[in-house]
């Protein structure tokens, strides 16, 4: 006869290995008719905006266009300039059939820019992205029998905390903002270069809201009304609430978020700067619950036929950081006057194993601009590679979820520019364990036996009050109780017990 299982079934999704994905972009662009002939290319800097991002039948697709700005010298001694202009791109990758949702995360990781002559250049940009499927996921699980006592069964009941993603999607957002130059600043009078860079500093639940709160880093670079080159950088924090679709309750909130688009310009006679961004928030929302798993059972009266499954419970991200602090010297062959700005990326970001322990890698590509000796503006740029201990045993368990680099300082010496920053790794761990759980039960009325009604035998190495009970069909209190006993914890290897067992 089958018996009746009392289950709990939990819905969400479940996330997949990230993939990275790495494309190339080329472009020839015709310097427009409004700009000066380029007599000498000083730095070029790209911004990724991803504008559309979609998952069908387990492909991703996603588009938008890299933002470049080009900062050159013209012409005629008619000093540095900049031209703004843009590669678009398209991105596709499958990320297998049951996947529903992905995390698109990018960054230009390299750019290049060279002259085919004074009023056309070549440009190659490298992207990298970081894609983190998420696919539907049930869990099932079993934690009583509604015939339990019918049927006489003694059972096993594991207690397990899980976390389960409930939601999974973006929401899109704008920040719009205005920046007043302090007093001390000179006024903008040709803004030549703006970036935009995003950082969450809280993401948590409201109801059925999502709060984000964080800051957007802006750096300026801009010549003065009597052709003095300026750099200023300012940090505009932002709160948003964001609907989440989810049910209200509790959650743990996570989100990635990207730049969709940025309008930047100068108003009230390079005073103020009016900022506009359009962000796009990858949300994840995690519930803890606690589940039940019947892991073994038997009966005293009857026979029972079982049948266990595996199951894998997701459990909340372990987050930890680590830091590896930085020096490198730029040699510059020529005397600097000032650094005028500095921009340090990421790429390859991976965990790999080193012998007995795990270590965090990633390639760093820092740029300076400067002004050099005859006041010229001039730039650098150096790649190298940054390795730091994770303090983790296997690397399979852990992922690189952020790279960033801290306060950068630039000190000017005789060889070039020094610069000095920590490099700071987010790692993500996951643990996945397994746990036993019963899926179906029958029973069959037990044959009676012609065994003693009491037999006496010692406790074996390993053995618990379970075991010896499950083996002669009787109970762990029924055992206490022949040898006068109330707590099975006292119990040691090779102690004599009297054991009532079923006839």
């Amino acid at each position: 006869m089958d018996l009746e299982l009392q289950k709990e079934r939990l819905e969400g999704y479940r996330s997949g290995a990230p993939l990275l994905l790495t494309q190339e972009e080329t472009a020839e662009t015709v310097v427009p008719d409004y700009c000066p002939d380029i007599a000498r290319i000083v730095s070029v800097k790209g911004c990724l905006c991803l504008r559309n991002r979609s998952v069908t039948d387990g492909r991703l697709t996603a588009s938008g266009s890299v933002r470049l700005t080009l900062l050159y010298m013209a012409e005629g001694g008619q000093g540095l300039r900049s031209l703004d202009y843009s590669i678009p791109f398209e991105q596709s990758a499958a990320l297998g059939e049951d996947c529903v949702e992905a995390c698109l995360e990018g960054g230009v990781c390299a750019v290049e820019a060279r002259l085919l002559n004074p009023r056309k250049l070549f440009t190659r940009v490298n992207l990298e992205w970081r894609a983190t499927p998420y696919c539907p996921a049930v869990i099932e699980t079993c934690g009583d029998i509604a015939e339990q006592k019918e049927y006489a069964i003694q059972m096993l009941c594991d207690r397990q905390d899980v976390s389960l993603l409930r939601f999974v999607g973006s929401r899109e957002f704008v920040l719009a903002d205005e920046l007043i130059l302090p007093g001390g600043r000179d006024a903008i009078g040709e803004l030549l270069s703006s970036r935009v860079a995003l950082r969450l500093t809280e993401a948590r639940s409201l109801g059925t809201k999502v709060v984000l709160k964080g800051v957007a880093c802006l750096s300026l670079l801009y010549t003065a009304e009597d052709a003095k080159l300026c750099s200023y950088a300012e940090e505009l924090p932002f709160s948003q609430i964001l609907d989440s679709s989810a049910q209200d309750g509790e959650y743990l909130v996570s989100a990635a978020l990207s730049l969709s688009d940025s309008e930047i310009h100068s108003e009230d006679e390079g005073r103020t700067v009016n900022v506009r961004v359009s962000i796009s928030a990858f949300l994840t929302l995690r519930e803890q619950k606690t589940v039940y798993c019947i892991t073994d059972l038997y009966s005293t009266s009857y026979d029972l036929d079982a049948q266990f499954e595996t199951l894998t419970l997701p459990q909340q991200p372990e987050i930890s950081t680590v830091t590896q602090a930085v020096r490198e010297q730029l040699d510059t062959g020529t005397q600097v006057q000032c650094v005028l700005g500095t921009d340090v990326c990421f790429s390859g970001a991976q965990v790999r194993q080193n012998g007995d322990h795990a270590e965090v890698h990633t390639t760093a590509t820092v740029s300076v601009l400067y002004l050099d000796e005859t006041d010229a503006p001039m730039s650098i740029e150096r790649r190298f590679d940054v390795t730091a201990e994770t303090g983790a045993e296997q690397a399979a368990r852990v992922s690189v979820g952020e790279v960033c680099a801290g306060d950068l300082t630039a000190t000017v010496n005789a060889g070039g520019v020094e610069l000095r920053f920590p490099v700071e790794f987010t790692l993500v761990s996951v643990g996945m364990p397994e746990c036993r759980c019963l899926t179906a039960l029958s029973a069959e009325k037990a044959e009676g036996g012609d065994g003693a009604s009491l037999v006496l035998r010692a406790l074996k190495e390993g053995e618990t009050l379970w075991d010896i009970a499950k083996q002669y069909r009787t109970t762990a209190e029924e055992i206490l109780s022949a040898n006068e006993l109330t707590d099975s914890a006292i119990l040691e290897a090779g102690r004599m017990l009297l054991i009532p067992r079923t006839r």
